[in-house]
């Protein structure tokens, strides 16, 4: 039982840094026209089945986050204060195409990163022994078939390739005088999935869309890495097994159900709807094993649901603009949530424009702003680790989405 116990603690902090988000990249602005917009080839993720609604084209995009937090400590075991505030500038790429077969068939692809997360709260903060870094990154590869029916049914499938990176380091309490220990542990893997979509077109001015994403197992491996850690802790870690062993992980990405509207009002507006829902209550690890040792970890999170509306207006027969709101309910109770999973609930506000060309390419510019909550946290796994109690005070992120369609 010892073992076990001592394992678990263990396990916690290596991999406690398992969280999902919403894309950055989304058709427009505010995760609007998700699921029945179907005007361009990021349809191929969104909802493969829009793509017979397309010509050929490639879309190629660039969004530019940068993302601002600050933990404030209001209780801690250990000194140190509140963690670095924090700052980063990120770049994720996307590539979409549509191609149609012929009359009745369609080809969609499309790569790239649909969620991810990241802490660096720093070294030597109140909080460094249950997290000082951790990151999680998705990108998925989509390949998909789309088939006419009629002229107001269309169908698709496709298979979904995920690949999951992990990086994860803490501070080690050592029970002598050296400092600090180190831990570290950097794992990635493949899982495959599928995707299920449909459009209905009862009329030019009206479309409904619904596209299931299945969930996806992925294994991840990697070998836990230990610097400047004490005699007595290398002991019992060798006794676990972590000495020099990998680390594996059954890692789950939950399914989603996406429902979703679009409706022309009248030659100036339009309008978009969208539900997405989550199964949370699934997601993150289910089981790790090191050497001889076994651990199932039941998922502290419950399901989540993204609710978003969309207006455009054509402001001439080349430009559009538009707007949308979204929100996003909290996966995981104020008592549940941890320092590796400062999940809250999120607001976004979008506008953007539309551009098309004398030559037919379309530049879109989107810019968005997600207010993603205080996110309370009072956590404690041991007395090794201790007990940190805070919120944030700030903590939102801003996008720049500009995107290139060529209509080949």
């Amino acid at each position: 039982m010892m073992k076990r116990s001592c394992t678990t603690c263990i396990y916690c902090i290596a991999l406690g840094l398992l969280s999902i988000a919403t894309s950055a990249q989304a058709i427009r602005p505010g995760l609007t026209g998700l699921t029945a917009l179907a005007d361009s080839p990021e349809t191929a993720f969104w909802n493969p089945a829009g793509i017979t609604r397309l010509p050929e084209s490639l879309e190629l995009q660039l969004v530019t986050a940068y993302s601002h937090s600050q933990f404030k400590v209001e209780e801690a075991t250990f000194p140190g204060g509140d963690p670095d505030e924090q700052d980063n500038i990120f770049l994720i790429p996307g590539v979409y195409y549509a191609n149609p077969l012929n009359d009745k068939w369609s080809y969609g692809f499309s790569v790239n990163v649909p969620s991810g997360f990241g802490q660096d709260y720093g070294k030597s903060w109140s909080g460094r022994y249950l997290s000082q870094t951790s990151s999680l990154t998705f990108v998925a590869i989509n390949n998909s078939l789309a088939y006419r029916l009629s002229d107001e049914l269309s169908f698709a499938a496709g298979i979904q390739v995920m690949y999951v990176s992990s990086e994860s380091k803490t501070r080690v309490d050592n029970i002598g005088p050296r400092g600090d220990g180190r831990f570290e542990l950097d794992e990635d893997g493949f899982g495959p999935g599928f995707t299920l979509s449909s459009l209905y077109e009862p009329s030019p001015e009206t479309r409904f869309g619904i596209t299931y994403r299945s969930k996806t197992k992925i294994d991840l491996s990697g070998n836990p890495q230990f610097n400047n850690i004490d005699n007595a802790y290398l002991v019992i870690l060798n006794d676990l097994g972590l000495l020099g062993s990998e680390v594996d992980v059954d890692f789950e990405v939950p399914q989603q159900v996406q429902l979703g509207v679009f409706h022309q009002l009248n030659d100036r507006f339009s309008i978009t709807a969208d539900i997405l829902w989550i199964d949370m209550s699934e997601f993150g690890v289910t089981s790790v094993s090191a050497g001889p040792d076994h651990v199932s970890v039941e998922s502290i999170f419950e399901d989540s649901y993204l609710a978003s509306v969309g207006l455009g207006y054509r402001w001439d027969s080349r430009t559009q603009l538009n707007f949308g709101v979204g929100y996003m309910t909290s996966p995981a109770d104020d008592d549940e949530r941890t320092l590796y999973l400062p999940l809250d609930e999120i607001w976004i506000y979008g506008v953007g424009v539309e551009r098309e060309l004398h030559n037919g390419d379309i530049v879109t510019v989107n810019l968005e702003y997600l207010d993603i909550g205080n996110a309370p946290v009072d956590q404690e796994n041991s007395a090794l680790t201790g007990r940190v109690k805070g919120e944030y005070s700030d903590n939102y992120v801003a996008l720049l989405n500009v995107s290139y369609r060529f209509n080949l």
